[in-house]
């Protein structure tokens, strides 16, 4: 498997695992907590970071400053991305795809359990197209050396962590599928998907992905009005939208986009591992769709975030020094004092902002330019994974055997009609 699959399924189960008190996967657990905790304090040029920095990055990507920050310190040393100094260390430049690099190569140096390797392995071969579980323990269990029993354990487990996800398609067999199913656009996944579906239902799909391919990102609400909240349910949990959503003292607003609008730049799980490009998109929607006038409503961006991509910094204005928080958290952006209690911003990850840009661009949200970064407060977010994990949890029954048709279709293809 390429590294950068490897490291990014490695990153997202990672992510899966800090939910849990399971120890089974302990390498895929810290070889995951190493890269992602290399993601928030990297940039693609060497930065000094503070003790205090590390201390706030490692707390807000919920990573232990006692128990976790001093393993994982000694292993980026053991890999020479860092430099010891006083008071802090020195991070060398390093851009995304070098983080999911050295997290695969930090799994593959450590003594690991083979049916760690089998679940990375089992996930990106369902995240291209489900298969039964029957197919899935014969796979492992001949390629990685497992006893039918172990593979049957790994399964089970895997699925209850939420490495994949599983679904009952008779009384003795299961279909084993992965999220990521949709993130290429494949004209028979999609096609398999509406040969479920009624007259109605097809054309309230083509409709909205109409808007999503004119706009890049919506506001939920508007999708779940057009769909109603049964087939969205039905299409989230399967993979088909990605729902993100940003936080701050006003509640919580969530925004749809589409696997397929981000393989239009991208090819691969890889890509956007960390989610980091959605995170951007989805905070800069909501300053732009949802931010109140009096904060100071985005009307464009595409000048700005070009300035930003070519290494220079917006500002300074006050809301910048709160408004960006979620972003500060993953290391994306930092935020730099200035005069008078005012603030400028410099991304640290250009090739988050060029991935975010151009799926901004590619839709109709962008017009004029504007001379300063307008207030748009994100204080917390949440990934596409995350939330279709808990649409899958919280189906009905009814919602659940839709999918599970709407999965054996995608299997089939709809060729044994």
């Amino acid at each position: 498997m390429d590294k950068n699959i490897k490291g990014a399924w490695i990153l997202q189960h990672g992510q899966k695992l800090q939910a849990t008190t399971n120890q089974d996967f302990d390498s895929i657990s810290f070889a995951g907590k190493c890269g992602k905790f290399l993601s928030a304090i990297s940039a693609e040029s060497q930065e000094k970071i503070s003790d205090k920095q590390l201390s706030a990055l490692a707390r807000a990507n919920y990573i232990s400053v006692r128990t976790d920050v001093p393993m994982i310190i000694e292993e980026l040393k053991r890999q020479r991305l860092i430099l010891p100094g006083v008071g802090g260390i020195e991070v060398l430049g390093v851009t995304g795809k070098e983080v999911l690099k050295f997290t695969a190569t930090i799994f593959e140096e450590s003594e690991r359990e083979s049916f760690e390797d089998a679940v990375i392995e089992l996930s990106e071969a369902t995240s291209d197209f489900p298969i039964t579980e029957t197919l899935a323990v014969d796979f492992i269990s001949d390629t990685f050396k497992l006893s039918k029993a172990d593979a049957h354990s790994t399964l089970l487990v895997g699925s209850n962590i939420g490495f994949f996800d599983t679904e009952s398609i008779s009384s003795s067999e299961k279909l084993i599928f992965n999220g990521n199913l949709f993130r290429r656009e494949d004209a028979r996944k999609i096609s398999a998907v509406l040969s479920t579906l009624n007259a109605v239902e097809t054309q309230n799909l083509s409709d909205v992905n109409a808007r999503l391919n004119d706009t890049g990102c919506l506001p939920l609400n508007g999708i779940v009005k057009i769909l109603g909240e049964k087939l969205f349910s039905q299409l989230h949990s399967i993979g088909m939208f990605d729902v993100n959503i940003v936080g701050n003292e006003s509640g919580q607003n969530s925004f749809v986009t589409r696997p397929a609008a981000f393989s239009k730049f991208t090819n691969s799980i890889a890509d956007d591992a960390l989610d980091l490009a959605k995170a951007l998109v989805a905070s800069l929607t909501y300053g732009m769709t949802v931010s109140s006038y009096y904060r100071g409503r985005i009307n464009a961006i595409s000048l700005l975030m070009q300035k930003l991509i070519d290494g220079g910094t917006v500002g300074p204005a006050t809301a910048i020094g709160s408004d960006y928080q979620a972003l500060e958290y993953k290391g994306v952006v930092k935020v730099i004092p200035a005069n008078g209690g005012m603030f400028r911003m410099r991304l640290l990850k250009p090739e988050v902002g060029r991935l975010a840009l151009s799926v901004i661009q590619s839709g109709n949200i962008t017009g004029e330019a504007v001379d300063n970064l307008p207030g748009a407060k994100v204080t917390s977010y949440t990934a596409p994974e995350v939330t279709r994990e808990f649409c899958r949890k919280n189906s009905t029954e009814a919602v659940k055997l839709k999918t599970r048709n709407l999965l054996n279709e995608i299997r089939t293809g709809g060729l044994n009609k």
